[in-house]
């Protein structure tokens, strides 16, 4: 992430910031319908075995309850005598009189059973000595019958009076039979404990119709297996009799406690066990039906997430685009500036954050760059050009300094005053005007060479011209640039005494304030005009123009030579100001730092 752009980063943080969010509460979301949907379908399914369980054990408390008091049943029918007396004659007897006499007297209670429990097919009582009594609904034991070798009678025989249950079957020793369940038990005398016989129930499967209460019949199934894993019950109609389903039995055998629930990824398992027996309950739920009637929440989760996901994701990159775009304009406008002209950029006037105030200040600098550019090169040139008239100054200088030194020579010989001191002065002037040492001289050297420059204009001009000279000492030492203060006494004496009528003065003043040394020439020539005034100090706060270097203009003299040279080394716009009235003279004035070193 380093190497992307700002773009790319604000894409990148936008598209964090809103579709992990929305993933985080998606993912969440979606966990927790999961969760809700396994915990009430985990209830459901508990709740429903526990119905079941609830039911059967009622079923068995009834065929218990039927099954013990049958014995002790008495009517008006029987003269008040119990089932156990009816049975103890009939085993006592070969008479089929008595025989039929004695199933004539039980009619009435087994009709009564018969009548009060729809799901009974048929009621039998069966003595050791291999004869019975049969009532049945629509049913009847075969003539010829004989149950003692029967594995479900000796296990009933075997409980010692406790109640047997059967598997479900077809009984082959029933006429008109369908698959049914039978419930047996061992009758014995209340009083000497003797074995009277086998009372048995032939129940059809209505029995277990209160457990066919299943409120999602097309995602789960309810099974009532016994010990082995052999189906008494199915809701589905289609195994009972037969073994569970193999990973069904496996589950069942391997439960422990009254109640286990097994999860995979395909189905839901709840084994209740029945406390009164070894049977068991099993709720069987597919989780994947589950899921296919109320995966439509989920998919609206998904779909919900997914498209919030694609919104923020194209909201993300428009506000990235809209935010960075002024940014990326303004990295080809720099990128521009590398190899081109100075390109500036027009900042949005109404835009006030912090990208419109980065426009306007790269504007700024831009401009002001190119200013400064503009005001270096151009300096440069000036400085050049001033070098190379310095350097015409040089040799043109040596040539008049030697011809000056040949006829200063001559006047000492022929004794001429006036000439001795007029070539001794301008070969002074020529000797200063040509040194190189440094740009920079003290103070004293340059006022020596006004008083060389004035000893020739005063030998030309006599006693017109007077000289005044009031220099504090200590200015004497500083050091400034020199060929200053002789072009503003020049052009006093040529634009101010030379066209007045009768005497004139020029006096040069040299003072220090506030760390800035002071020189004012002032004359009391004939002055300018206010039109000659305006004309100068607009020609003053023009800057140095130039074309070539070399080439020379008329303003590069006097007053705007000194100014444009104050501009440049020391950086003084303002270092030459003047004032002047017509026929009172002018004075100028100019400033220069009194501690200045070239940088």
């Amino acid at each position: 992430m380093l190497f992307f752009n700002i773009k790319t980063k604000l894409f990148l943080v936008l598209v964090l910031v809103s579709i992990v969010p929305i993933i985080v509460v998606s993912f969440s979301s979606y966990r927790s319908y999961t969760k809700l949907v396994n915990e009430q379908t985990s209830l459901v399914a508990s709740t429903t075995i526990n119905n079941s369980v609830k039911s059967i054990e009622d079923i068995l408390q009834n065929i218990d309850r039927i099954s013990i008091t049958v014995q002790q049943q008495s009517s008006t029918a029987t003269a008040y005598s119990t089932v156990s007396d009816e049975l103890r004659k009939l085993r006592n007897t070969d008479n089929q009189y008595e025989i039929f006499i004695t199933r004539a007297k039980l009619k009435l209670i087994f009709e009564n059973i018969l009548l009060g429990y729809n799901y009974i097919n048929g009621i039998y009582l069966f003595t050791p000595d291999g004869k019975f009594i049969s009532y049945g609904n629509g049913t009847d034991l075969m003539v010829d019958y004989l149950p003692l070798e029967d594995d479900w009678y000796k296990q009933t025989v075997s409980k010692k009076g406790d109640l047997f249950i059967g598997e479900v079957s077809t009984k082959p020793y029933i006429i008109n039979a369908s698959p049914s369940i039978g419930f047996s038990r061992a009758l014995y005398d209340p009083n000497s404990n003797e074995f009277l016989g086998v009372f048995m129930l032939d129940c059809s499967m209505n029995i277990f119709a209160g457990l066919n209460r299943n409120p999602a019949p097309s995602i789960s199934n309810i099974y009532l297996a016994n010990e082995n894993g052999k189906v008494l019950y199915d809701g589905s109609s289609g195994l009972a009799g037969e073994y569970l389903p193999e990973d069904l039995l496996h589950k069942a055998l391997a439960m422990k406690g009254s109640q286990q629930q097994f999860n995979d990824s395909s189905s839901l398992t709840v084994i209740q066990a029945i406390p009164s027996n070894n049977w068991k309950v099993i709720a069987n739920i597919s989780v994947a039906k589950v899921y296919e009637q109320y995966g439509i929440s989920q998919k609206l989760i998904i779909y919900v997430s997914v498209s919030c996901a694609l919104i923020f994701l194209l909201l993300s990159l428009f506000l990235s685009n809209l935010i960075t775009k002024p940014i990326i304009q303004l990295t080809k406008v720099m990128r521009k500036n590398k190899s081109q002209r100075f390109v500036t950029i027009e900042a949005d006037k109404k835009r006030v954050d912090e990208i419109g105030i980065l426009y306007h200040e790269f504007d700024k600098m831009m401009k002001d760059i190119d200013t400064h550019i503009r005001e270096s090169y151009q300096n440069r040139i000036l400085t050049m050009d001033s070098q190379m008239k310095a350097l015409e100054a040089q040799i043109n200088s040596h040539f008049l300094y030697n011809t000056l030194e040949s006829i200063n020579s001559i006047a000492e010989i022929e004794e001429v005053e006036s000439i001795v001191v007029m070539t001794k002065a301008l070969g002074d002037m020529f000797r200063y005007s040509i040194k190189t040492d440094s740009e920079l001289v003290s103070a004293a050297e340059e006022i020596q060479h006004v008083d060389n420059y004035m000893a020739i204009q005063q030998i030309r001009y006599g006693d017109k011209i007077t000289f005044i000279k009031q220099i504090d000492d200590s200015i004497l030492h500083t050091k400034m640039l020199k060929l200053l203060l002789q072009p503003l006494v020049e052009n006093a004496i040529y634009h101010g005494l030379e066209n007045k009528r009768g005497k004139g003065s020029i006096t040069i003043k040299g003072f220090m304030r506030d760390e800035m040394i002071y020189f004012e020439i002032y004359d009391d020539g004939v002055g300018m005009t206010p039109e000659q005034v305006t004309e100068l100090k607009k020609l003053l706060s023009k800057p140095a123009e130039f074309s070539t270097i070399g080439q020379r203009f008329k303003q590069s003299i006097g007053i705007k030579n000194v100014q444009s040279r104050l501009a440049v080394y020391y950086g003084l716009e303002d270092g030459v100001t003047f004032r002047s009235e017509k026929n009172k003279g002018t004075s100028v004035i100019i400033a220069v730092p009194s501690n200045w070193e070239k940088r």
